[in-house]
């Protein structure tokens, strides 16, 4: 009987048999990769979690962070050379991983992620941010003394009221692009007067970077993408400025036609909006005639966007990173199967079509006189 008991005490006493201190594990919670000096190796930066109460150096105690920096020649040897400098490192809370641009002009990026995608710990939802000045700048900025790449990954949250930043891109949604069309675009972050800030994008095709957006390209890629979820059109009605406010898409339909190898994509996207400034003093928002204004002068706003960044896709960047391929691999599936491996000749070659509908429910308290 002494001996049954025994055997089932044993796994109680064993449960936590692996259990380690989290003061001795390094929690890493963002990653950026630079150029190394050395030739033909690159720079991890580890971003890890400093457990209250610990001290990191003197003139750190203060922060949250430490920054453990090495240089290796592939992603994993590095990963494992931290292990010199600090405790084991866990990937599991990782939130972003940064990416200098110049990084991506001599290594491909299927490559530069590929150790993450293959790591069991790393979540595919760690979202990837691109880089101009180097990745150890941005998380070495303690913005008012918050974590870095905390700031960076909470500032996504705020697509719904400006339609500069582009949605999130993920690590996963990453690895899946790559494997097909391998065109997309890349928010870029930077620091301006001292503060971490979502600033350009870049474009990625076949794994490279061949172009960057500035903030209003953002904004024209989400018009066109139909990804837009809040933000200002900006427009000026008898030489005085206004803006209309976007509150919520309301429709939004593509199709291709084909005449030939002839490809022809229509795109229609409605969005309710309000009028939330107009500097015009003899303004009448009471009379319907008035608002069908505004909205005419909005919709031609977004429509103008719409015009430049196509233009920049399909000469300059020549490359399809609106996504389009999916719905003529849809629509016309024997085209696609012919023409998927050219599908950049055939999007920069496409004619595109784009209708806008803004309908304003809202002005606010002002009206004008009635």
């Amino acid at each position: 009987m002494k001996r049954l008991w025994l055997i089932l005490f044993i796994p109680l006493l064993a449960g936590c048999w692996d259990s380690q201190n989290i003061e001795e594990l390094s929690l890493v919670v963002g990653m950026g990769i630079d150029n190394s000096k050395k030739k033909d190796e690159i720079m991890l930066t580890e971003q890890i979690l400093v457990p209250p109460g610990s001290s990191v150096q003197e003139n750190q105690a203060q922060l949250k962070y430490k920054n453990v920096t090495v240089s290796a020649k592939t992603l994993h040897e590095a990963i494992r050379d931290s292990l010199l400098i600090t405790n084991t490192v866990l990937t599991n809370h990782q939130r972003i991983m940064l990416i200098n641009e110049d990084v991506l002009k001599k290594i491909p990026m299927e490559a530069i992620i590929n150790q993450a995608i293959r790591d069991n710990n790393t979540r595919r939802s760690c979202l990837v941010y691109l880089t101009k000045r180097p990745t150890k700048d941005i998380l070495g900025l303690a913005d008012d003394g918050e974590i870095p790449s905390n700031v960076i990954y909470e500032l996504k949250d705020n697509e719904n009221r400006t339609n500069k930043i582009l949605q999130p891109l993920t690590m996963g949604k990453a690895s899946s692009s790559l494997q097909s069309d391998g065109s997309f675009a890349i928010q870029a972050v930077d620091i301006r007067r001292g503060k971490l800030i979502l600033e350009g994008a870049g474009v990625i095709n076949n794994s490279k970077l061949v172009g960057v957006m500035n903030d209003e390209d953002i904004a024209a890629l989400n018009w066109l993408n139909g990804n837009v979820k809040g933000g200002i059109i900006e427009a000026v009605q008898h030489g005085k400025p206004l803006s209309v406010e976007v509150i919520k898409r309301t429709k939004r339909k593509v199709t291709t036609e084909l005449n030939g190898d002839h490809l022809t994509i229509n795109v229609k996207v409605g969005y309710t909006a309000r009028l939330s400034e107009d500097w015009y003093s003899k303004e009448n928002s009471f009379e319907e005639a008035y608002l069908k204004e505004i909205e005419r002068i909005a919709e031609d706003e977004v429509k103008k966007d719409v015009k430049k960044i196509v233009y920049k896709l399909q000469h300059e960047y020549k490359t399809g990173v609106a996504g389009f391929y999916r719905y003529a691999e849809n629509q016309h599936p024997k085209f696609w199967e012919k023409n998927k491996q050219k599908w950049d000749e055939v999007f920069s070659k496409a004619d595109i079509n784009y209708e806008v509908d803004i309908r304003i429910i809202d002005f606010g308290a002002k009206g004008g006189v009635k």
